[in-house]
């Protein structure tokens, strides 16, 4: 999952189009053979349309009743230009930069929100 804010700190989040149409941290699954980086470079595209540099791994989240660990990473983003509606993929339905974390947001995002947002020592 990414971690990118904008020069007013604001935190990029998407919204999903299946199930619950969450809102969370851009990011995804790990393909075989794929690295950690390499996914959520292509995660962040896939989803935002933005082209993103990973800056560091922050934080973990272990997610044993889902088979999974989500890692969480600073990103910059490298495009100049806004996110465009037109870049959504079909998992994705808005794109947004936001000050506050929806009351509709995944397990994921509000861990790490609340982690990163609080300033707890991570690591």
């Amino acid at each position: 999952m990414a971690w990118a804010q904008d020069s007013e700190s604001r935190v990029l989040l998407v919204r999903q189009t299946a199930g619950q149409k969450l809102w969370t941290l851009p990011g995804g699954k790990v393909r075989p053979r794929e690295s950690l980086e390499g996914a959520l470079l292509r995660e962040v595209l896939e989803e935002t349309g933005l082209r993103v540099q990973a800056d560091a791994w922050i934080d973990i989240m272990d997610r044993p009743d889902r088979g999974a660990i989500m890692v969480l990473y600073a990103v910059t983003v490298l495009d100049v230009s806004p996110v465009l509606a037109k870049r959504l993929s079909k998992e994705i339905s808005q794109v947004r930069y936001s000050l506050k974390l929806p009351k509709d947001a995944s397990p994921s995002a509000t861990y790490f929100w609340k982690r990163m947002k609080t300033d707890v020592s991570v690591g």
